[in-house]
């Protein structure tokens, strides 16, 4: 199990049989059957984590997700089991300005996709959210501008800068270049100046968890943090993220069954 991803979003336990036996009990084991798996059992937190297993021939197989506060626009596909291609589109006129591979437990509900073509859905319910991983914070954007960290890039007028502005995925950009779905990983390059800070408590654990908010051209990307990190708005956080992507499904099955 990814200890820091897992406690990113409150669900940390001691061992795979004790995060299972949670699960099972808050939803009774009720579930769906979907191609390719005996059946799938989902947990969804009212604060946002999400906590999904799928059961197949060799077992259970757990993959946590987020749904965000302020979804966004997007068009993804599937790219591989538990693997999503997400083509992020600009809030003001729905652009697509950036790619990335993303981790999903709605894969599922995704069309099969490649780079060369195949199918996508766009959604006006995207979930993207970004799990800290390994990092450095700066105190602000100043600290992190005078570091060996800092990079200049260009603004839409094109003008060179150096403000701390980057999500890249290199399996992305790999994707792209090769169409091999072949170890295609949700891990990204990170940077951002953090706009704000929410402490929520995972409702099944009890555990808190960090949202630290990034302004992004997409609006507002959420950095999960476990509860007891020491982050504040203005620092600059400079890392690898878990990205990980919804596409509405799991929200829309919920909302018509209740």
């Amino acid at each position: 199990m990814m200890d820091n991803e897992y406690a990113a979003v409150g669900f940390t336990y001691d061992s795979f049989d004790d995060l299972m036996y949670d699960l099972m009990d808050e939803t009774s084991g009720k579930g769906i059957t979907i191609p390719g798996f005996e059946g799938v059992v989902v947990y969804q937190d009212p604060t946002g984590p999400r906590m999904s297993a799928f059961k197949d021939e060799d077992g259970w197989r757990t993959n946590p997700g987020f749904l965000t506060d302020t979804p966004i626009d997007a068009t993804a596909y599937r790219a591989g089991d538990f693997i999503a291609h997400v083509a992020i589109r600009r809030a003001d006129n729905g652009e697509i300005f950036n790619n990335v591979i993303a981790a999903s437990d709605e894969f599922f509900a995704l069309p099969p996709g490649n780079p060369a073509g195949g199918q996508s859905i766009r959604t006006p319910q995207g979930a993207l959210s970004a799990w800290a991983k390994e990092y450095e914070l700066f105190d602000d954007a100043a600290s992190w501008a005078a570091s060996d960290k800092a990079f200049t890039s260009q603004d839409a007028d094109g003008n060179q800068q150096t403000t701390p502005n980057m999500l890249f995925s290199p399996s992305a950009e790999k994707f792209h270049q090769d169409f091999s779905p072949r170890d295609l990983s949700p891990y990204a390059k990170l940077v951002g100046e953090i706009a704000a800070i929410k402490k929520r408590t995972n409702q099944l654990t009890k555990q808190t968890f960090l949202i630290a908010t990034i302004n992004y051209p997409a609006g507002e990307l959420p950095v999960l943090f476990p509860g007891d990190t020491q982050v504040k708005a203005g620092n600059v956080f400079d890392g690898t993220v878990f990205l990980s992507f919804g596409a509405g499904f799991w929200a829309n099955r919920e909302q018509s069954q209740s």
